[in-house]
This record gives C-alpha cells, sequence and structure tokens, in this order.
C-alpha cells in the first residue's frame, strides 16, 4: 500500500515574495494615483468633457502614460497576491479563502483593464482629437468613443465591477484570516469592517457624492495599506509551518505614524 503524500506547507521563500508583493502592490498604487493626481488632475479629471480630458493628457503624456502603466501591473499583482495568500490562511479557512481567490483574480483583471486603457488607446485618441486637419464632425466622434471606453472600460470594469469584487476579496480574505489561526485575528477584522467601502465606491453611479466618496477614499485607503503591511509584516516574521505572532504594541507605534504621514497631506493641503 502506497503511503500518502506529504502535505504541502508554504515555504518561507514563498512567504518572503508575498510579502514584498503586499509592500510592492500597495506603494505602486499610493505612489500612482499621487502623480496623477499631480500631473493630471486625477480624480476629476473623470468627470471632464471627452476633449477637455484628451488635451491634458496629451499635454502630459509621457509622464500620465508610464504612470498608468504601473497602475496597470497592479492589476496582475492583486492577481497574484491572491493566488499566493490563499495556501498561507490556513486550512480552517480554505473555503473563504477559495471565495478570496475568485474574486482578488477578478478584481486584478478588472484593474488592469481599466487603468491599461490609458496606456494603449488613450494616447490614440488623443492624437486624433489633437490633428488639426479633423473635422468638427471627426471630433465629435473621438469624443464620443473616448467617453464610451471611459465609462465602460473606466468607471464600469474598472471601478465598479472591479471594486465590487475587490471588496468581496478584502471581506472573504478577512475571514479567512481569522478562521485559519495564522494571523493576527484583529487583522482579519478590519479588513471584514473595511470591505463595505468598496460597495460605496462602486455605487457613484446610483447617486453617492463624488466629495463624500473623497472623504472616504482620502481616510480609509491608507487603512488598507496598513492592513497589506499587516499582512507582510507577519509573513516575513513567522516560520514557514507556524503561526504569526500577534502584532504588538510597537506594530500600533508605527501603524499610528504611517497612517498619519498618510493622511497628512489630504488634512493639511
Amino acid at each position: 500500500m502506497a503511503s500518502p503524500a506529504p502535505a504541502l506547507t508554504p515555504s518561507g521563500l514563498g512567504d518572503q515574495l508575498t510579502a514584498l508583493l503586499l509592500f510592492a502592490h500597495i506603494a505602486a498604487m499610493f505612489a500612482g494615483f499621487t502623480l496623477l493626481a499631480d500631473v493630471f488632475q486625477f480624480p476629476d479629471v473623470l468627470r471632464y468633457p471627452a476633449a477637455e480630458r484628451l488635451a491634458l493628457f496629451r499635454a502630459h503624456q509621457s509622464e500620465i502614460v508610464p504612470v498608468y502603466w504601473m497602475l496597470a501591473m497592479t492589476g496582475f499583482s492583486q492577481v497574484l497576491i491572491s493566488v499566493m495568500l490563499t495556501p498561507r490562511l490556513g486550512a480552517a479557512g480554505r473555503d473563504a479563502a477559495r471565495l478570496a481567490l475568485v474574486f482578488g483574480v477578478i478584481a486584478g483583471f478588472g484593474q488592469a483593464m481599466g487603468f491599461g486603457r490609458w496606456a494603449i488607446l488613450v494616447p490614440w485618441l488623443a492624437e486624433q482629437m489633437a490633428d488639426p486637419s479633423l473635422s468638427d464632425a471627426g471630433r465629435e466622434a473621438v469624443g464620443l468613443i473616448e467617453g464610451a471606453f471611459n465609462r465602460y472600460a473606466g468607471m464600469l470594469v474598472g471601478e465598479h465591477l472591479s471594486n465590487i469584487a475587490w471588496g468581496f476579496w478584502l471581506f472573504f480574505t478577512g475571514v479567512a484570516v481569522r478562521q485559519g489561526g495564522l494571523f493576527d485575528r484583529r487583522v482579519g477584522g478590519a479588513m471584514m469592517w473595511l470591505s463595505p467601502l468598496f460597495g460605496l465606491l462602486a455605487a457613484e453611479q446610483l447617486g453617492l457624492e463624488g466629495e463624500i466618496l473623497c472623504v472616504l477614499t482620502d481616510f480609509s485607503f491608507p487603512v488598507l495599506a496598513l492592513l497589506h503591511f499587516a499582512l507582510a509584516a507577519q509573513l516575513l516574521w513567522r516560520n514557514a509551518d507556524t503561526a504569526a505572532k500577534p502584532l504588538g504594541w510597537f506594530a500600533g507605534i508605527v501603524g499610528a505614524g504611517l497612517y498619519a504621514a498618510m493622511v497628512w497631506p489630504v488634512v493639511f493641503q
């Protein structure tokens, strides 16, 4: 009778790579959104008329396109994080981790599609709009095409559906963290409490005011970053086959300092 295959346990190298992904993913997102706010008036620019948005894009295209390429890659890093975290959340939380994997992959591909259009499609549309030989009817057609893609690839896929999936990923990852017992349960609880934010972000077209959304994102997204950092730190500090120690007072002080640094520009702008 053949002996059963040995159980697979996450490797220390896998923990380190997952932690690196968690750090890099959030750092890239925050850096990208900060740069776009400086050079492209993001996110307000998404609600400008198409001609005005394309003109602003063309004026800063050399700076904007690399940033959107980086943000498109965060869609793939979201997929990788979802895949890498699944076997590391503990056997007791396996079902929730599988659901988190599904929604994490959906969110990642939606983000990649939404951001990726700025690197491929929009430069061509901006060039067409700036063509002096283009007729008024042609400019109107370009504006309609850009507006349609902005609402479909951007608002529907990149913002609304991706945010819904991202919220479910956060919720089910939090459930798996709490059930699995390998990470600080408080981190899982915070992920579950934060997850409804993404449903609110997806509700803009249902009448939720933009100013309210700005307040929510400005003060809640830094919490999302801290949760990524907390998981990454525990992955780095634990042995691959043992539970991580709960986060202590030192982690709390560091987290408070990081949160203050992230919201400082918003409070004192």
